[in-house]
């Protein structure tokens, strides 16, 4: 089993967030940049995704498809998100219903989301691919995680050689064993926020949370105290450039798209970095909504995209599913 900290490709990248199922997005934002169908690109660039392969869009099986076939040829790397980690742990989410073979409607009109569905032998596929996924790439000028690169997160794993959900589990269990000497009951904020918060491969997934700063909302169908926290705005000044997704940005700052708490990116134009260096890429623009606006009749397009960071140019190319 690979480890789960690798290093990322020298040479020039194409970095691509998250692409939740949208295909076509996929096939019109990889063309743009320059690749054909087996992900060669003529100036020997090399694509780098940044998990959240699945979910939500409507053909998720044709995502990792391409994506895996283009990993195991070398032409491109892939670290593993939430999306998939909660696929390995076997969690029934809302939005990944197609990889349980079953329809998604939506919860107010019950109008079906169109999603290509999964059987036994492609789940088994799924799961073993993503199997193989690091939670992180790094080199000198440049680190790679899903949602957030902690450095004492990453230390912790770097020298791991398991599955991201098997050493998902052997973190959780720690975790769980420390509580009653901490004096933290279970099913608390307090035991909640220990879970997310001091779990590498929950760090590297879905970021450091904290409680909610404002009122409670609902995110996964369930009411949340815990809300996102911005970790990069206290990136290093002198730290490497860190490329994330995960956080549902807007391409139009004015018009916000579904996001899980509150928005972390005011007054952030598309294509400026974060932090304190300008030093962060954010480069999730929130295409996995796009196909609960299709399935619900929108014809306003949504502010969305689907979106890559051209390295070492520092150019943001974006598509619209």
């Amino acid at each position: 089993m690979p480890r789960l900290v690798q290093p990322l490709a020298a040479g020039p990248l194409d970095l691509i967030g998250d692409v939740h199922g949208e295909l076509g997005a996929l096939q019109e934002l990889t063309a743009k940049l320059g690749y054909d169908e087996k992900g060669r690109h003529c100036d020997g660039r090399t694509l780098v995704f940044l998990g959240d392969l699945v979910d939500r869009g409507p053909d998720s099986p044709g995502v990792v498809a391409r994506v895996q076939s283009w990993v195991e040829t070398g032409r491109a790397q892939c670290v593993c998100g939430n999306h998939e980690l909660n696929l390995l742990l076997a969690k029934h989410r809302k939005g990944n219903n197609w990889f349980y073979g079953e329809e998604q409607t939506l919860e107010k009109s019950g109008l079906q989301v169109p999603q290509v569905l999964a059987d036994d032998n492609l789940r088994a596929d799924l799961r073993a691919f993503f199997a193989t996924l690091p939670l992180a790439l790094e080199r000198d000028d440049l680190v790679v995680a899903h949602a957030c690169w902690r450095p004492s997160a990453i230390d912790a794993l770097r020298d791991i050689s398991l599955a991201p959900h098997v050493a998902f589990r052997q973190f959780e269990h720690a975790i769980a064993v420390s509580l009653p000497h901490r004096g933290i009951a279970r099913k608390t904020q307090g035991s909640a926020l220990a879970f997310q918060n001091e779990n590498p491969v929950g760090i590297c997934t879905s970021g450091l949370e904290q409680p909610t700063t404002g009122e409670t909302f609902m995110a996964g169908g369930k009411p949340r105290e815990e809300e996102r926290v911005a970790w990069w705005t206290e990136w290093p000044v002198d730290g490497p450039d860190v490329v994330f997704g995960h956080y549902w940005r807007a391409v139009d700052i004015n018009r916000k798209p579904v996001h899980r708490g509150p928005y972390l990116f005011p007054d952030t134009p598309l294509k400026e970095p974060l932090g304190l260096g300008r030093n962060a890429w954010c480069i999730d623009f929130s295409a996995g909504y796009r196909n609960l606006q299709r399935a619900s009749g929108g014809s306003a397009p949504a502010p969305t995209a689907l979106a890559a960071l051209r390295w070492p140019e520092k150019e943001i190319v974006q598509v619209i599913p």
